[in-house]
């Protein structure tokens, strides 16, 4: 046998395209698949889950994909004989009588419809389609003979996409959900695992150009048959602190497509500002697909919530519909250039110890930079805090601009209704101005710029390439095909021009580049959430507001005896310098 060891040292994203080069590039996602994806294992019906949906749309939630948990087919009515209901492919009446007309109701909806699949006991004699597939495979269907799951065999092979998933799809399923049951090897040796997610994605181009599954991880490769279901996790703390890094470090067996069950599948027990947080990395990670048990208590619908809960929830939600340019831009990078979305920060500061050194921070594609709060909030300040290493340069907060100078690390503080997102002085990110239409090219963009030094970037589409640049405060914008897309220039947290067509330039020297973030306000603000002594609270802001000299206002804040409110101020004292 030979062994052969490839060497980069600290050369991370050649030694991807290299394994890329060995054994396939990751395949281009459709914009789809970056939307919002409402998935529940509960036994919704037509009219149910039709009412759901419409309830979204009036509540401002966009949703891009509708996920069909295995209640879709017969569960209960399997005859016991069969054994378990686990796998079925025939539709529960009861719940479904007309499923043709239920997914067309979803498409029109704009919405891509997927089913779950538990492939693992074949196909038995219950199933409305057994005579095909027992024509198919020549089985004895007086003796009710089921066709046993075998990837290895052509036949079942034939009979498993032309017979059985061939009519739902011709009802209109657009991909398929491939829920294996671990556990068995194929006769050939192979994990059908592999076999269910090779022929299952080759098929699906068939259906449509980059189409995709979603499946669990069978090994390295794994990452030609996007997308990945990483499991049923149980609703915890932990279970949140982990995802991040977890994550970004599946980049580095090139496998960079996770769908977590967002907010949690299972056990555990309401905790609504751990919904919020994990739906806010959610927003922030490849795939985002809010899920949840059976139970009448774990769904995650935002009106579930307090008022102050809801209302960030779906605002969030709205966000990663803006995001969808800057996503499918990020989307092209991975098929074509081997760069991930999420990838740990030491791809991009190889040789800086801090990068190392944070494990659930990351690079959200290559103009922001994230960094999860996973842990429960302080009760006494109302605010939940993760330590953030800047590195060298500028960086802003992507939602309030507030500043911090880097090469140094820090706790950096945020309300609940806040995630800690950077970007570097330079940055460019684009949205669609109106997340709430679901078009598939955007008719409108928010060009986000964040002041402090040149930048550049280019919007990659399927018909089109939009590169933007600010060299010297000067805003240039070229489009390769010419379109009637209008174009919102905000930068530094300013909209400096609105409803702009074509190509064009814009002098921004005259712009106020710098955002309204203010010390004073933050102060006051988080003062004033902190469930600590007035008295105290008054002498801080009295002092904090009469000391002027940054180093002095240092030495006070470390005589308050609350460590934690110390390490709070301390982040706006290091900002507002």
């Amino acid at each position: 046998m030979d062994l052969y060891l490839f060497a980069y040292g600290r050369d991370y994203r050649q030694a991807l395209k290299d394994f890329y080069q060995l054994t396939g590039n990751t395949p281009q996602l459709p914009r789809f698949a970056l939307g919002n994806w409402w998935s529940r294992y509960y036994d919704y019906s037509d009219e149910s889950y039709l009412a759901l949906m419409d309830k979204f749309t009036d509540k401002k939630v966009p949703l891009s994909v509708s996920v069909i948990d295995m209640d879709w087919h017969k569960v209960s009515e399997v005859p016991s004989r069969f054994g378990s209901g686990w796998t079925g492919y025939s539709w529960n009446k009861k719940l479904f009588p007309n499923p043709k007309n239920f997914i067309d109701e979803l498409h029109q909806r704009k919405l891509k419809v997927t089913l779950n699949d538990h492939p693992a006991d074949g196909i038995r004699a219950f199933e409305d389609v057994y005579p095909q597939v027992a024509q198919i495979l020549d089985l004895n269907t007086e003796l009710e003979e089921a066709a046993k799951f075998d990837f290895d065999n052509p036949k079942f092979r034939e009979a498993y996409f032309e017979a059985v998933h061939g009519p739902l799809e011709n009802e209109g399923v657009d991909f398929w959900w491939i829920d294996w049951q671990q556990g068995a090897i194929s006769k050939s040796g192979v994990d059908p695992l592999w076999l269910l997610n090779h022929y299952q994605y080759q098929k699906a181009q068939e259906k449509q150009k980059n189409n995709i599954i979603l499946s669990r991880y069978a090994g390295p490769g794994s990452h030609r048959y996007p997308l990945g279901f990483s499991g049923d996790s149980v609703i915890s703390w932990a279970s949140l602190d982990f995802q991040p890094y977890f994550t970004s470090t599946a980049s580095n067996i090139g496998y960079t497509w996770w769908s977590h069950d967002i907010g949690g599948h299972m056990q555990g027990y309401k905790d609504a500002e751990l919904s919020l947080r994990w739906l806010q990395f959610g927003v922030f990670s490849p795939i985002n697909r809010l899920h949840s048990s059976k139970s009448e208590f774990t769904s995650k619908e935002p009106w579930h919530f307090d008022s102050v809960i809801e209302q960030s929830m779906i605002e969030f939600l709205q966000l990663r519909h803006q995001l969808i340019p800057y996503l499918y831009s990020a989307n092209f990078m991975t098929a074509f250039k081997g760069k991930a979305l999420i990838e740990p920060i030491y791809y991009e500061y190889p040789l800086e110890e801090e990068a190392y050194n944070h494990r659930n921070q990351y690079n959200f594609g290559d103009q922001l930079m994230v960094a999860p709060i996973t842990k429960k909030m302080n009760s006494n300040l109302q605010m939940g805090n993760v330590e953030v290493w800047f590195p060298e340069g500028i960086w802003y907060d992507f939602f309030t601009g507030q500043r911090y100078d880097g090469n140094v690390s820090l706790k950096v503080y945020r309300e609940i209704t806040e995630i800690p997102v950077f970007a570097k002085a330079g940055a460019i990110i684009p949205l669609d101005k109106n997340p709430l239409k679901k078009e598939e090219i955007p008719s409108e963009i928010i060009w986000k710029i964040f002041p402090g030094d040149d930048g550049e970037y280019t919007l990659l589409e399927d018909e089109n390439e939009t590169k933007v640049e600010v060299i010297k405060e000067v805003f240039k914008i070229t489009s390769k095909q010419e379109t009637s897309r209008k174009h919102t220039i905000v930068y530094g947290g300013k909209e400096i021009i609105s409803g702009k067509i074509g190509n064009f330039s814009i002098d921004l020297k005259g712009e106020k580049g710098q955002f309204d973030w203010d010390f004073a306000t933050s102060l006051f603000r988080r003062l004033d959430i902190a469930e600590i002594d007035y008295e105290e609270k008054d002498q801080i802001l009295q002092k904090l507001s009469l000391i002027k000299d940054y180093d002095k206002q240092v030495a006070y804040i470390k005589t308050i005896e609350n460590a934690e409110l110390e390490d709070s101020l301390f982040e706006l004292l290091y900002s507002g310098k």
